[in-house]
């Protein structure tokens, strides 16, 4: 029992609250898909859905339907990382809506859009090319979980 709590306490440790443009994930069907947003603040995250709109969810919310049990945060070492920037591009899409698309319009590309101001003409289609962009955009190079 003991050395449960203490794994516990790990984990406990190395989640992360996310900062205002921190990318957020989460895995879908089981690792085979994952799910991206922007979050925003006040327990808020930004993202596109699969009926392409754009909205506002709570992290309950951004999980829901998926089997996914942790919500993931950008982060450079420990430390989470986002984007004023980001978060505002984000903010300023709520409510529009986009030719949702699996391989070709996602919810990755519309993270990639805010942080780089391109919506549109970028291909981060998949997470692990929005991993490359973020690295460029907001100094990220792993992962934290998030216990919300």
């Amino acid at each position: 029992m003991i050395g449960l709590i203490h794994q516990l306490d790990k984990f406990e440790r190395k989640c992360v609250k996310p900062v205002i443009g921190s990318v957020v994930y989460c895995d879908l069907f089981s690792n085979l898909a994952s799910h991206s947003g922007i979050y925003i603040g006040s327990n808020q995250i930004v993202h596109l859905n699969g009926k392409g709109q754009v909205e506002m969810v709570s992290p309950e919310r951004f999980t829901a339907g998926t089997t996914a049990s942790t919500i993931h945060v950008s982060c450079c070492g420990e430390k989470p990382v986002g984007s004023n920037i980001a978060s505002n591009r984000a903010k300023k899409k709520l409510n529009t809506s986009r030719k949702y698309n699996l391989l070709f319009d996602n919810c990755h590309q519309f993270v990639a859009g805010c942080l780089t101001g391109d919506f549109d003409g970028n291909a981060n289609n998949f997470l692990w090319i929005l991993e490359m962009t973020m690295e460029e955009q907001i100094n990220f190079n792993n992962w934290r979980p998030w216990r919300f």
